[in-house]
């Protein structure tokens, strides 16, 4: 019998959903996938423009971003830890140059000088309804009538919505409004995304039914996990995204053994 998380978080819920072997392989044998190019480039460009939103507001201008980005490559690791992946697609420079550029595209979505950011990079632990959840909220900001706005920067591709609905793809940030009025006793009204690779805005406005339908989501997931620890099976999703894999490429995902 295997012993569940302690918490769940918005990742590991949609992990086990994807595929619950490899939730397994993660959260309960502790085989981390290493770092991933991607992985770091969205690590980067979160860090910098952190970094761009402590600054006052003047400040944050695209000069300032160009120091904060060099600092933070020379200074603080992120050359070293790029050169030191196992599989880079590209060069130092060819990373630099995708960071920089999603980087900047976030004034084609709103003006920093005068976005003023309540919380960046934000610890949520709270119970909902009943499961215990920790996670990392990117930004949030406190509208004029007192309802917060839960924003969350993305490097990826926008996802395709004739394979993923709105309460799918907004699930992350529905599962930190339901945390936060759990923990905070406040209420979101909106959640957004905003997708610098291709400087678009996506947003949806929370209501009881989408907020109801995460809830839902989170106690079945934690129920499921519970009954696969206890039976010690953890069923495996055949996907074409098996190809990506690192459970597979390592030959330890019973459904692709040699």
């Amino acid at each position: 019998m295997f012993t569940p998380p302690e918490y769940l978080s918005p990742s590991s819920i949609r992990l086990f959903r994807d595929c619950p072997q490899k939730f397994k392989f993660s959260h309960i044998d502790k085989i981390k996938e290493p770092p991933a190019w991607h992985l770091y480039l969205g690590s980067f460009v979160h860090e910098v423009l952190e970094y761009l939103y402590k600054e006052d507001a003047q400040n944050r201008t695209q000069e300032t971003l160009k120091n904060i980005a060099a600092d933070r490559w020379t200074n603080h690791g992120w050359a070293q830890k790029v050169e030191a992946l196992e599989e880079k697609p590209g060069t130092l420079v060819d990373f630099k140059r995708a960071a920089f550029e999603s980087m900047s595209n976030l004034w084609a979505l709103e003006d920093p000088t005068k976005t003023e950011i309540d919380g960046m990079e934000v610890e949520v632990v709270a119970n909902v309804a009943g499961v215990a959840m920790k996670g990392y909220i990117d930004r949030f900001i406190f509208a004029d009538d007192g309802t917060i706005i839960i924003s969350d920067y993305k490097t990826g591709k926008i996802p395709n919505p004739r394979f993923k609905s709105d309460d799918d793809k907004f699930f992350q940030l529905l599962c930190y409004a339901l945390m936060l009025q759990d923990a905070e006793q406040a209420s979101t009204s909106r959640v957004e995304f905003l997708y610098l690779t291709q400087k678009a805005k996506h947003d949806q406005t929370v209501t009881p039914g989408n907020l109801d339908v995460a809830r839902q989501v989170i106690v079945k997931t934690r129920k499921e996990i519970e009954e696969a620890c206890g039976t010690e099976e953890f069923h495996c999703n055949v996907t074409p995204l098996c190809g990506w894999c690192h459970y597979k490429k390592i030959n330890i995902c019973p459904a692709h053994k040699d």
